[in-house]
């Protein structure tokens, strides 16, 4: 993980997992590069065409004094970090929109982002995962912490998971110890925790395997249930197995977990 991306908004300077992000950099060797975004105003420009929001109207002096404001900002938050500050770039030049975080976290290993329940961190966190095409951490809120000692993974043997295992692999080989969760019941076709675990053990991951049982709460929970028991301080879950839509009308097991994590997830789609 040498390149780890930040998004932060004005309502949201003092929220941004930036020790989370300045830690993933100074434990791999990399750097975490902060980028300001604005907030979205009333009067969006459209495509006529129907691709949907292309940019945003407001433009001018509004945005460039809300970016000078939050720039500052985290210029202090940086400072604060000590010698980890050094692992942390600042990027002076703001996104002229939010669906621009997408467009540059195409270029980040992965994109940090954290709850809060002041900030549009939902609309970060679709954006990344949607239009990025990387990986996108979601932290808890409150969460400063390091994590990525003891690794789990929500295996339920689906393409996004294992896309997603792919590109973790940095984080999986660091663990002390990487935990295949699997809930009985909750797969499609595909190898099982025990052949994932051999797979990982020839990555040099020190893993095992964990079966759980299912409940009538939801795989997600479930898996949550385990993770915590088993001590991980950091999920990897393959984002909407199920479509969106679909989870956004009856929940699912990506829904679940973006509600009620209690640790860092690693997501992908």
């Amino acid at each position: 993980m040498k390149h780890v991306f930040l998004p932060f908004g004005l309502d949201g300077v003092e929220r941004a997992p930036l020790e989370v992000a300045a830690h993933l950099a100074e434990r791999f060797d990399g750097r975490a590069v902060a980028m300001f975004y604005p907030r979205p105003v009333e009067s969006p420009l459209v495509d006529p065409m129907g691709v949907g929001i292309i940019d945003y109207a407001d433009q001018g002096p509004d945005l460039a004094r809300e970016a000078d404001t939050a720039l500052t900002a985290m210029r202090g938050r940086i400072s604060g970090l000590g010698a980890a500050a050094g692992r942390v770039v600042l990027n002076d030049q703001p996104l002229k929109a939010r669906f621009g975080i997408g467009e540059h976290a195409r270029l980040f290993d992965l994109t940090v982002v954290g709850k809060a329940e002041e900030t549009d961190w939902r609309a970060v966190l679709e954006t990344a995962l949607f239009e990025g095409g990387r990986s996108v951490m979601l932290t808890p809120i409150g969460w400063t912490r390091p994590c990525g000692d003891t690794v789990g993974v929500a295996w339920n043997r689906s393409t996004e998971t294992a896309r997603l295992i792919g590109q973790s692999m940095p984080l999986l080989r660091a663990a002390k110890k990487a935990v295949v969760i699997e809930i009985e019941g909750w797969s499609v076709p595909g190898p099982d925790g025990a052949a994932l675990v051999d797979y990982l053990k020839l990555h040099g991951v020190a893993a095992e395997a964990t079966m759980g049982p299912r409940s009538a709460r939801g795989p997600g929970l479930d898996v949550l249930d385990q993770a915590e028991a088993a001590g991980i301080d950091l999920l990897i879950k393959g984002a909407y197995t199920q479509s969106r839509l679909r989870q956004m009308i009856f929940g699912g097991a990506t829904s679940d977990i973006i509600a009620d994590a209690t640790m860092p997830v690693v997501f992908a789609h």
